[in-house]
């Protein structure tokens, strides 16, 4: 794992040590917290697979196409618009004439957007921007005993999938980028070590599939139970960026924080304000 020393002098975060667990712009937010005083340690838990580098996803997209589900769930605007970009002409051309007589129900206002913004009909949007309340809306809209495609986000939770298949739907799944353990998977683990020792004060996430990754990797350890306890009883505190990327630790009962407004900057405040020593006070 890679440790780095405190760059801008003391600061409100001096004698905090934070982890940061994801690989794209890993650098900019340690950078970030050191410049308020903290030690960093650098353990990316996973790295997303570039859409060239995968050709599950073609072979995702015509296994849907077959099935020619009536319904589409759009989970993300980004992963809506980077799936069609990335299928040949042909492909894409299919794929966008089945999304046209689909009924498509969207995650939040990003997904909607993106759904409009390529030229297909507007869709209801589920009001809290969580898979749960996707499901919701479309369990509301009496959707039942019918096939599904879900275009995914990064983090998927299993049990809003079981409550389509209880209520008869078969989910057809297309993931438009996955997510593939980290580069240094000791540093991971060393961690996780760290973690239950109580040397780590905080852990950073950016990005749900970074949480299910460290499980995943603690799993491997026999050291899942242990980490998770850590988590719950105070030794460490999490962290993340936004309510979609706290899902999955909400989900396993860890308290966790993120910030109103859900930017890595914000993220970087939260930290100076939950861990933080306070000001100096000025002399008169």
């Amino acid at each position: 794992m890679s440790e780095h020393p405190i760059l801008d002098g003391p600061g409100p975060l001096a004698c905090r040590t934070i982890a940061v667990t994801s690989h794209r712009r890993a650098e900019d937010l340690a950078e970030a917290l050191e410049r308020q005083g903290a030690r960093t340690v650098r353990a990316a838990t996973m790295r997303i697979v570039p859409v060239g580098e995968d050709p599950e996803l073609v072979a995702e997209t015509e296994r849907l196409l077959a099935a020619d589900p009536p319904v589409l769930l759009v989970t993300t605007g980004q992963g809506f618009t980077t799936w069609l970009d990335s299928l040949e002409p042909t492909l894409r051309e299919r794929t966008e004439a089945w999304v046209h007589r689909s009924r498509i129900f969207c995650r939040g206002p990003k997904a909607r957007g993106a759904v409009r913004g390529r030229g297909f009909p507007d869709a209801p949007t589920a009001p809290e921007e969580t898979t749960a309340s996707l499901v919701d809306v479309v369990l509301d809209a009496g959707i039942r005993d019918t096939a599904i495609g879900l275009q995914r986000h990064g983090y998927l939770d299993d049990r809003q999938l079981a409550r389509l298949e209880e209520a008869g739907c078969t989910v057809h799944v297309v993931a438009p980028y996955r997510w593939r353990p980290g580069p240094d998977q000791d540093a991971v683990r060393d961690l996780i070590e760290r973690t239950i020792a109580g040397e780590v004060d905080a852990i950073t996430f950016t990005a749900g599939p970074a949480v299910e990754a460290l499980w995943r990797t603690a799993r491997e350890a026999g050291r899942f139970d242990a980490l998770q306890e850590a988590m719950r009883d105070g030794r460490c505190a999490a962290l993340a960026v936004g309510h979609v990327t706290a899902q999955p630790l909400q989900d396993a009962g860890i308290p966790v924080l993120w910030p109103e407004r859900e930017r890595m900057g914000a993220l970087v405040r939260l930290a100076v304000e939950r861990l933080g020593r306070p000001a100096p006070e000025q002399e008169t």
